[in-house]
């Protein structure tokens, strides 16, 4: 029951603050991660970050010891970035550490624990070095230099809700109504807008939004909660939908991986149990794969 109060209050808060259920999902190369939990129906909500190759079944990377916790990723060439998120209740409070590691390696901490009063990591990362962490947090993107303060990153004329580093020169960032593609400064270089369908009247608990993007070759890859759907704005701006789902399935993480996209949504129903993973390889309408179904 934690689980599922912790797991709808995260979702809850994405549409006021930042956040998302339970960290986010990444590519490395060939490999998969995502955050979640271990056991699945966990009531002390252990997150656990997973990992899966085409070679491989998901199994468990890393585990971590603290009820009420979190993960996050983002990755800058062959290093994946990781921050671990747990809750303080005795002081009603956050800390977070930063570790960082590569495929077949042992984590090791860059950043220990320290209390986390910005939610870092809840609205997307990426890490400018060991020292620097750039992060979103609505409605603005802050840096921060390690043991200082967070400083606005740049100026942007509309609230950001999340973040997502596109390679090493350009960030893809999420508003409530509009995606921009920018560079390292804020520079635009490509915008959408109007992603939300002000006719959608039944949205999961009623709320119309978009819950995460990704972008590659022109294409912008869209979790669209509201909706229930995986939607794709090609290069041309033709806008589709690639995969309707049906309740209780609801739509949270999105990847390109190669020529195909990896949608993660979770059976979230509100009797009781615990959400359920469903994440799916897509290549076209004809071909749809399970990675992971629970």
């Amino acid at each position: 029951m934690k689980f599922r109060i912790l797991f709808i209050i995260a979702i809850l808060s994405c549409v006021q603050i930042i956040a998302h259920p339970g960290g986010n999902m990444i590519t490395a190369g060939k490999h998969v991660l995502w955050s979640y939990v271990s056991p699945i129906d966990d009531k002390e909500h252990h997150a656990c970050v997973m990992i899966w190759s085409p070679d491989s079944k998901p199994e468990i990377l890393l585990k971590s010891e603290f009820a009420a916790s979190d993960f996050m990723f983002s990755t800058s060439g062959e290093n994946i970035y990781i921050i671990e998120q747990r809750y303080i209740q005795n002081t009603d409070s956050f800390e977070i550490r930063i570790l960082k590691t590569q495929i077949s390696k042992k984590p090791s901490v860059v950043w220990e624990w320290f209390e986390d009063k910005w939610r870092i990591g809840d609205g997307g990362f990426f890490m400018n070095s060991d020292q620097e962490i750039i992060f979103g947090r609505y409605p603005k993107i802050y840096r921060l230099i390690k043991d200082q303060q967070p400083q606005e990153y740049f100026e942007f004329k509309s609230s950001i809700k999340k973040i997502r580093a596109i390679g090493p020169n350009q960030i893809l960032l999420l508003g409530d109504n509009s995606c921009w593609l920018t560079d390292l400064n804020g520079k635009i270089s490509k915008e959408w807008t109007n992603l939300i369908d002000p006719e959608i009247d039944d949205a999961p608990l009623n709320r119309n939004q978009i819950f995460d993007a990704d972008y590659k070759n022109g294409e912008l890859l869209l979790a669209y909660w509201g909706k229930r759907s995986f939607d794709v704005i090609e290069p041309n701006e033709r806008r589709k939908t690639i995969l309707q789902l049906k309740e209780p399935l609801v739509p949270h993480w999105v990847a390109f991986y190669g020529n195909k996209k990896l949608l993660f949504s979770s059976r979230l129903q509100f009797n009781g149990e615990t959400p359920k993973p469903n994440l799916l390889l897509y290549k076209s309408d004809k071909e749809i794969s399970s990675i992971w179904i629970e």
